[in-house]
């Protein structure tokens, strides 16, 4: 592998995978494959979804609204590098220490990690690491997410990443249940391998959250020129949802209509998602175990190909 330590950024290559990660927006800046860029911009912390008819009924929205401005801005609180068994914190990574990494051996590194810690910008703040990791033995990009809460904050819709890719997609396959899966909609999925021309369009006549896929151990997203796959890297899979708007706009549009022209196309990778189902009515909670306790911990783990 190729290591580049530049003043704000690291650089990797590795075969056809190109890699820059941006301290200063705290993560993956640049993801290339075949030549090709995936990314419109650095990923970000996922807490929210468009409101559910279900949500807006139960009051789950506004008890919950501070996660919409925590999806929106959060803070970077450290970074730091391991490679081939070596720990680089923030001080050894920025101008002028980083000048003592022109002509280290770690710039031929075999292995490759960078951990980004962050907080919300709740009250209390509830901590989340994201781990990126390369390896000159194995193809793609590892992810590791780790979401810790604190007690008091409200439940949230969901917890995870959010990659926005700069192009519209043809269609996705994938490995997992059938349809769409939420929590308390899982019974009726089946398992095996699924495909799905263009993208998914919001089916309902209010606008609100749509196409969740859960427990799904592969998925490979096409566009004209360029694929992109993701694998779990756990036995229970990754939750994810592929999208032609972001939840703030699919929160302020009324009708699908207002929604704006399909350019780039939003990936959620979930760690946790909440369940849509009132337990008696469509005016009431999903069931206890279908409801997010912010206090916990949530983990997902992916490799990006």
């Amino acid at each position: 592998m190729e290591i580049v330590f530049g003043d704000l950024s690291l650089g990797v290559l590795n075969g056809s995978g190109e890699y820059i990660f941006a301290y200063n927006t705290g993560g993956l800046e640049s993801l290339k494959t075949e030549g090709r860029e995936h990314l419109y911009r650095t990923p970000a912390l996922a807490f929210w979804r468009a409101s559910t008819d279900n949500d807006r009924g139960s009051g789950f929205s506004k008890a919950s609204s501070l996660w919409m401005g925590a999806d929106l801005f959060y803070n970077v609180e450290n970074f730091s590098v391991t490679a081939d068994g070596t720990l680089l914190r923030w001080d050894d990574l920025i101008p002028p220490q980083n000048n003592s990494l022109l002509d280290s051996p770690l710039r031929k590194a075999d292995d490759i990690s960078i951990r980004f810690l962050y907080s919300t910008v709740t009250s209390p703040q509830a901590e989340v690491e994201v781990t990126y990791s390369v390896s000159s033995d194995t193809e793609g990009l590892s992810v590791d997410y780790v979401y810790r809460g604190s007690e008091g904050l409200p439940s949230f819709p969901l917890c995870g990443m959010r990659f926005i890719l700069p192009y519209r997609i043809t269609s996705f396959a994938w490995d997992g249940l059938s349809g769409e899966t939420y929590p308390d909609r899982l019974y009726g999925a089946r398992e095996g391998h699924f495909e799905k021309k263009g993208i998914e369009r919001c089916p309902y006549a209010k606008t609100q959250d749509y196409g969740m896929h859960m427990h799904t151990s592969s998925l490979e997203i096409m566009a004209e020129d360029r694929s992109l796959r993701l694998v779990s890297c756990t036995d229970e899979g990754f939750n994810f949802s592929l999208l032609p708007a972001s939840a703030q706009e699919m929160e302020m549009a009324y009708h699908p209509v207002d929604l704006p022209a399909y350019r780039r196309t939003y990936l959620t990778v979930a760690a946790a998602v909440r369940g849509v189902g009132g337990i008696d009515s469509w005016m009431s909670p999903p069931d206890s175990r279908y409801v997010l306790d912010a206090s916990a911990e949530y983990r997902t783990s992916f490799r990006i190909i």
